[in-house]
């Protein structure tokens, strides 16, 4: 009787806290999780970025072979609990690679192509978020600087504000919104809406507004720059709430994204 030759498996054990893959590194190996959970994450201008949180029957080490990268780590991976591993040589998975069919090929490059590009506006916007807690911090100083060096999006939409602590029968006036980031935005007014409420440092807005993309935006923001002409009132805002109920975060997360 013939016996058929059995596969060994590789299994690694990683205790909670050690690292398994090392961006930058060179590596072939492909990883399926068994049990426990590993963290994905990017180091970007010195910002850890967290990009998933996987558990078992998830792989990780992927990229590379499906990328046809020169083994380079695109991401760092390490154990949040004590893990175990099975080790995949991709030499095995390369040949049921070239078997499928060019549509599937393409579908698969689409969606790589993709998530790439949504992982250097990760890498971006996590360096974003830290300057923007710098900033506040010289903010609270006193020492806050109007212009932001991060990333912002250029724009003209109109919107709708009030003052945050309004009464409910006070109007909403008008103005246009000229730029936009995560962590603040750009208000055009008109000179006019200065009889109806002042427009001071300090000060804080509630701002309603329908993006480009067709989401409805709700927030709270706050004056950390005035600059006013005869015609026209230009006011740097930093948001003070974007309330997770209204998905704030998300809408402007997904309106910045590249396309």
């Amino acid at each position: 009787m013939t016996q058929q030759r059995r596969e060994i498996r590789k299994i690694l054990k990683y205790r909670k806290g050690e690292q398994i893959i090392k961006q930058g590194d060179y590596g072939i190996s492909i990883y399926k999780i068994l049990c426990g959970k590993v963290q994905v994450f990017r180091r970007s201008e010195g910002v850890d970025v967290p990009l998933a949180t996987l558990g078992a029957g998830a792989i990780i080490g992927e990229m590379g072979f499906l990328g046809k990268d020169a083994e380079v780590r695109s991401a760092s991976a390490g154990a949040l609990e004590n893990t175990e591993l099975e080790v995949w040589h991709p030499r095995e998975l390369a040949k049921k690679y070239e078997q499928t069919s060019p549509v599937i090929k393409a579908i698969i490059d689409q969606a790589l192509d993709r998530l790439r590009r949504i992982n250097r506006f990760m890498d971006k916007l996590a360096v974003t978020l830290t300057n923007e807690t710098s900033e506040k911090s010289l903010q609270d100083s006193g020492a806050w600087k109007s212009k932001r060096k991060f990333y912002r999006k250029k724009v003209y939409i109109p919107c709708r504000y009030a003052p945050a602590s309004r009464p409910r029968d006070f109007p909403f006036l008008t103005g246009n919104i000229t730029d936009v980031s995560m962590g603040g935005m750009g208000l055009q007014v008109s000179a006019k809406n200065e009889s109806v409420i002042s427009h001071e440092v300090g000060e804080s807005f509630h701002i309603d507004t329908v993006l480009p993309n067709g989401k409805d935006l709700s927030l709270v923001a706050q004056i950390v720059s005035v600059k006013k002409t005869r015609s026209r009132v230009r006011l740097g805002m930093q948001f003070r709430d974007l309330p997770d109920y209204q998905e704030a975060k998300k809408t402007l997360w997904f309106f910045l994204m590249p396309t």
